[in-house]
């Protein structure tokens, strides 16, 4: 009885370190997991997930995209806009909603970058990234390509209707001209405005001086009585032919001019304003590799394509340009000069404190 038991036992102890071994030969082979992330994390980062929430500009992105991305991954597409960078910043800092993908313009990818709201992109998830061509990467507000990726761009001018108006115009002081009174459209939000009536006064719109604040907003005062409207998206108006001149979008104009081809763009003697809209992941998203796979499969030149068609904006994926068609190239959006980019500025957000005198000037000027 004694020798049978110590047999047992002798058998149990060969199987329990067999089991030990075996346990450990296992975590052995885990050489590719980081040594912060447990394995079961790292498989997750790297799976779709089942949702994907995107927070973009209004009118800005063709459903048929959305749809095909949710047929091919699978993938629910919760989609929100915004009509300004200052709404999307709000939101954002409110945190009430974790969004996994946000298009910012250019200073405001900045801005958040600096207050901690975004997260760096794993580009190895977008190999399409080497479709935007090389003059779009690397911008002031990104130099190291880490937290950005551009989405479209264009410039802020002047959009006119060339049916309407016999000569182009050539400066900002052409939206005075007492000729177009009642037909004159600006935009609605105030740095914008005033990147326009300080380069209309030759000063820098991103440094300007309390006193050249001040100065701009009586020029907006003695602008209103020409106005039809404060509005940023006056499509419909230059289509109809109801506005005839206007501070407005590149992009604008290029949507407007698909209805109505007397509509026209240049940018004004005194620079007039370039930017970019950006694809981000903010910092809180829970779903960034989604995101990248979103980013990535907008970046595709076939579909990248179906983008510029629908709203032809500057687009900076040039493998998708390629594949436009001649005279979709030849629209407001994408048909500037050279030498008239050359004198754009890109806009800067201003301090504190100018930006809340600024937006007083603004809604003085909008009620006097």
């Amino acid at each position: 009885m004694t020798m049978k038991f110590n047999r047992l036992i002798l058998l149990c102890s060969i199987l329990i370190i067999g089991l030990t071994a075996c346990s450990s030969g296992g975590n052995s082979e885990q050489t590719n997991v980081d040594e912060n992330e447990s394995p079961e994390n790292a498989a997750a980062s790297e799976e779709l997930s089942d949702e994907l929430l995107i927070f973009n500009w209004s009118e800005y992105m063709p459903q048929e995209i959305l749809d095909n991305f949710e047929e091919e991954f699978g993938v629910e597409i919760v989609y929100s806009t915004f009509s300004s960078n200052q709404e999307m910043l709000a939101k954002l800092q409110a945190g009430t909603v974790a969004y996994d993908l946000v298009v910012p313009s250019d200073f405001f990818v900045n801005q958040l970058k600096e207050e901690g709201m975004l997260q760096e992109i794993d580009f190895s998830n977008i190999p399409n990234y080497e479709n935007i061509a090389d003059e779009w990467k690397g911008l002031p507000f990104d130099p190291d390509e880490k937290y950005s990726v551009p989405y479209m761009y264009g410039y802020d001018g002047i959009a006119f209707n060339s049916e309407k108006i016999d000569e182009a115009p050539t400066s900002w002081e052409d939206l005075w001209n007492p000729e177009y009174k009642g037909q004159v459209i600006t935009m609605e939000e105030p740095k914008e405005n005033f990147n326009m009536l300080l380069q209309s006064l030759g000063y820098d719109p991103n440094d300007p001086t309390e006193e050249q604040l001040q100065e701009a907003g009586e020029k907006l005062k003695e602008l209103v009585p020409n106005l039809l409207a404060f509005k940023s998206t006056p499509e419909p108006e230059f289509a109809s032919g109801e506005a005839w001149i206007g501070y407005a979008y590149s992009g604008a104009a290029a949507v407007a001019w698909k209805e109505n081809k007397n509509i026209e763009f240049v940018l004004p003697e005194e620079g007039g304003i370039r930017w970019t809209d950006n694809m981000v992941i903010p910092a809180n998203a829970q779903n960034k590799y989604t995101a990248e796979v979103f980013i990535d499969y907008l970046l595709r030149p076939e579909v990248s394509k179906k983008l510029s068609e629908a709203y032809p904006y500057g687009n900076p994926n040039e493998a998708a340009v390629e594949l436009l068609d001649d005279e979709l190239k030849e629209s407001p959006g994408m048909n500037i000069p050279s030498e008239q980019i050359e004198k754009a500025d890109w806009g800067k957000p201003l301090d504190p404190d100018k930006t809340q005198m600024m937006n007083r000037y603004f809604q003085e000027s909008k009620v006097d």
